[in-house]
């Protein structure tokens, strides 16, 4: 197992009969480019996840066959195929049963390399359905691992810091409640995704952060009203993320949160607009990334219907680049925008002042570990 996010494979080192890449659409191009430097040897390719899944056919031009959707059900067949040398072009796919999932296999894998979390499955799928986002096509609405399995995996770890992978940690509030009585007993330190409503529920606060909830992923995206409607997130109301932030420091939790920038809504002075309004409610973590219109996404069927797509360079969907034409700006104006909302964000005065706060809300051995 190679995870390229940590290392680079160097093919003319590694010889395969059967070669699974797994990829989404920012490294697409260099999966092309491992799937064809490993059939060149001979080989077998198959190549699936998040790009093969809504690309299934330009993928196909680089593998024997393209698996889409989740693996778990068609992995048995796909791998019996390969061993008799007869794979199919196309496996779909189907929702896996989640109480039959397998643990992560810590075995294959230096957690080390990794740094101070470990990652442990909870959830697949997500009810909402954010323009830019391709989960609930790919995964479905949301669907939880038994919470037992949850705590027997955790149970086995080396480590006291867990990432609970949930694309809404919080969606189900009943499963939620039961799932963080049952970590309290762990005496772990966790980060987790959710939204900003955990900050209205205090009961479901309170037993996130008993459970030991140390850091927060909270879609809030932007301070404009008008692209969270469009964007599926108008339950996000940029006047009340003072007082929800405060609450969930008040908790001793982090609140992390990306600034999405390349709505139809945005003009040039959203960058420091968003920079001052993210440092005023109290957001701890942030970074800066142009909207992705990624394949699949109803973002990027509105701007292909709109002929506003400017390149096909998977390599740039790598919210760096603006790869659409903005209604408002110059793809130059975009570019420049996102990097001056980082300078501004994270200047010397209000980098200070940050810290701070944040020492006195979290301690000095959590914010240092953490931000």
């Amino acid at each position: 197992m190679h995870d390229e996010t940590i290392r680079m494979v160097d093919p003319r080192k590694v010889t395969a009969d059967l070669v699974v890449l797994f990829f989404s659409t920012p490294d697409a191009n260099r999966g092309y480019e491992l799937a064809s430097a490993f059939s060149e040897k001979g080989s077998q390719i198959v190549i699936g996840g998040l790009h093969a899944t809504f690309m299934p056919e330009e993928t196909s031009e680089y593998a024997d066959a393209v698996m889409t959707g989740e693996c778990e059900n068609v992995w048995d067949e796909l791998l019996q195929d390969a061993q008799n040398r007869s794979l199919k072009p196309r496996y779909t796919g189907t929702y896996a049963d989640m109480s039959k999932l397998n643990p992560y296999p810590r075995h294959l894998i230096t957690a080390e390399q990794y740094g101070w979390e470990w990652s442990v499955l909870v959830s697949r799928g997500c009810k909402h359905n954010c323009s830019f986002c391709l989960i609930p096509g790919m995964l479905g609405k949301t669907r939880y691992r038994p919470i037992p399995d949850i705590i027997n995996e955790i149970s086995e770890m080396e480590t006291d810091w867990v990432e609970l992978h949930a694309d809404h940690l919080t969606e189900d509030r009943e499963y939620a409640l039961e799932l963080f009585k049952a970590l309290e007993t762990l005496k772990i330190r966790w980060v987790g995704e959710t939204t900003i409503r955990i900050a209205d529920d205090p009961e479901l606060l309170e037993a996130a952060a008993r459970s030991g909830a140390k850091y927060l992923l909270i879609g809030i995206k932007t301070p404009s009203k008008a692209a969270l409607k469009r964007a599926g997130k108008g339950f996000v109301k940029p006047e009340n993320l003072k007082s929800q932030i405060s609450n969930i420091h008040t908790h001793g939790i982090i609140v992390d949160t990306t600034a999405i920038f390349g709505f139809d809504e945005h003009t040039p002075e959203i960058f420091i607009e968003t920079a001052k309004f993210y440092h005023d409610i109290g957001v701890d973590i942030t970074a800066p990334a142009i909207a992705i219109p990624f394949p699949g996404s109803r973002f990027y069927k509105q701007l292909e219907e709109e002929d506003r797509l400017l390149s096909d360079n998977w390599g740039e969907f790598d919210g760096a680049h603006a790869v659409y034409q903005p209604k408002n700006m110059s793809c130059e104006e975009l570019e420049a925008g996102a990097e001056e909302f980082s300078q501004h964000f994270y200047s010397m005065s209000r980098s200070a002042s940050r810290k701070l706060r944040q020492i006195k809300d979290f301690g000095l051995a959590t914010t240092l570990q953490i931000t």
